[in-house]
């Protein structure tokens, strides 16, 4: 124990006590850190152990499969090296799919989002039925993918050709990709439509009432005002429409599959022939990663370049 003299004041009498005191502040400071940490770390447990056995265990699983002759079905797997992956690039066969689902991924996000974008605006406006409206552009996506491949199947074939004399989409080869366009764009419109929605509402009013005082036009102020703000908008929903689109699968699969002549199939199908129909399931790893590596250096090089010009307005 120590005493000290504040001038000629009562001594105050300081001892260990006080730091002792600061002590187990910290501590308890730090083990509620810590608490807190552990109980964020319990809650992504479930999510980390869902990925890693529907994704990552297999995906690792894969690679090792992509440098055998494997047919998918044998418990014999003969070790060919880099066969599988230097096939892939020599393989003509190969062309067609790439080609279909570059094609098909430039048409869902250029035609989805724009249609999207317009959505979105129609209903940023204050009138009767907007609920509803915003209702009825949604729901479809809570569709599965098999049932809306045979509305629109019927619809093509059927409803389009009785009353509007056009022939079914789906079944010529000029046209069956644009087909698949806007079943993709009916089921998933909603979504990009919500997040333009969502952007749409954090602009301030005050801005656009003083372009317009300052004599803007609508298109005026949607390229001066609105679009710059929105800006991050565009980058998730593009960003989402080209990965969506280039994994694409089940909506080929269940409304063509594939068809007509091919002119349908995509790299996910092309995966899943040669997994399961043509039994080269070593191929078919290889493709796989293939694809797997392209879409993350596409998106990734897609949304820095986005996040890029978001910078820029």
């Amino acid at each position: 124990m120590r005493s000290a003299f504040v001038g000629d004041a009562v001594p105050v009498v300081r001892d260990g006590s006080q730091e002792i005191v600061m002590d187990d502040k910290k501590m308890q400071k730090r083990k509620r850190i810590i608490r807190h940490e552990l109980t964020k770390f319990l809650f992504v447990v479930p999510v980390l152990c869902f990925f890693s056995f529907s994704i990552l265990i297999p995906f690792l699983s894969g690679i090792e499969i992509s440098f055998t002759n494997w047919d998918g079905f044998s418990a014999e797997k003969d070790f060919v090296g880099l066969k599988n992956y230097i096939n892939f690039f020599t393989n003509p066969s190969v062309l067609r799919p790439i080609k279909n689902t570059v094609i098909y991924t430039i048409l869902t996000t250029v035609l989805g989002n724009l249609t999207s974008l317009l959505f979105a605006l129609g209903i940023n406006r204050n009138f009767k039925g907007r609920a509803f409206c915003r209702m009825a552009f949604f729901l479809p996506t809570a569709i599965s993918m098999v049932l809306a491949s045979f509305i629109w199947k019927y619809i093509f074939r059927d409803l389009f050709s009785q009353m509007f004399g056009i022939k079914n989409l789906l079944g010529q080869t000029s046209t069956v990709l644009l087909g698949l366009t806007l079943i993709h764009m009916w089921i998933d419109v909603g979504i990009n439509m919500l997040v333009y929605l969502s952007s749409l509402q954090t602009i301030p009013k005050e801005l656009l009432e003083s372009a317009e005082i300052d004599g803007a036009g609508y298109w005026k102020r949607f390229f001066k005002v609105t679009l710059p703000m929105i800006v991050p908008a565009f980058t998730t929903c593009i960003t989402l429409s080209i990965t969506f689109g280039l994994k694409e699968f089940a909506l080929p699969f269940t409304a063509t599959q594939g068809g007509p002549m091919d002119a349908s199939v995509t790299i996910g199908m092309y995966i899943y022939n040669n997994l399961m129909s043509y039994k080269r399931a070593g191929y078919g790893q290889a493709v796989a990663i293939i694809f797997a590596v392209a879409i993350v250096l596409i998106s990734g090089f897609v949304s820095g370049t986005l996040r890029k010009k978001e910078v820029e307005f």
